[in-house]
């Protein structure tokens, strides 16, 4: 499976739950507002495998519902 992942900023209650939880894809953009890291592509990376798995778990975790998801495949 292939996603599409994207922080929302105006969305992202600066929790860290995101970050604190799956620290592999996001990362603290120094506000604590989340970001999609910045060596995986950034806001739009393309994910797969284990990691895609995860995106759509922080997704449905994140209270703001700032964490987008599309699938692609």
């Amino acid at each position: 499976m292939k996603v599409k992942v994207s922080v929302d900023e105006d969305l992202c209650t600066g929790c860290g739950n995101c970050y604190d939880l799956y620290p592999e894809i996001f990362e603290d953009r120094g506000d604590e507002i989340s970001k999609v890291k910045d060596e995986l592509g950034g806001n739009g990376a393309i994910l797969e495998g284990e990691l895609a798995e995860k995106a759509i778990e922080a997704a449905e975790d994140c209270p703001g519902e700032a964490i987008i998801v599309k699938i692609i495949e």
